[in-house]
């Protein structure tokens, strides 16, 4: 599948996200960029919308259910899983070693983007790995 028949018929959604993306980066950077929450705040904003990304790129592939995708859905799933628990992990060291001068609550916002993120990543690369069926 190529990239013109995912975007097929999404041109309203795409233009939103074009809007958001405008949006939020013009928004975004108001802060100073030398403050401890412009790149936290900068790293989730970027994690929203590549999930955005991913969602339309895997909406038609995730649309008819087989096996295949059942199982490659459950193989990102679960190395998704331990990549969450990586990411918590790394986060319980920054917050409990008092080794970054970002607030805890942007901390866990960042963790929340990655691990939101992680899965719709893995199915993408999955999907592209994986040997197509024949009928």
């Amino acid at each position: 599948m190529n990239f013109k028949e995912v975007l097929r018929g999404r041109t309203f959604m795409l233009l939103g996200l074009l809007f958001l993306m405008f949006i939020l980066f013009k928004t975004v950077p108001l802060p100073d960029a030398g403050q401890p929450a412009f790149w936290p705040t900068l790293i989730f904003v970027v994690c929203i919308l590549m999930n955005m990304s991913c969602d339309i790129y895997l909406s038609p592939l995730l649309k008819k259910p087989d096996e295949r995708m059942k199982a490659i859905r459950a193989k990102a799933y679960f190395y998704s899983y331990f990549a969450t628990l990586l990411y918590i992990a790394a986060a319980a060291v920054l917050v409990l070693m008092e080794m970054t001068p970002i607030p805890i609550p942007l901390i866990l916002l960042d963790l929340i983007a990655f691990a939101g993120l992680t899965p719709n990543l893995l199915l993408i690369l999955f999907f592209k790995r994986s040997a197509k069926l024949t009928p």
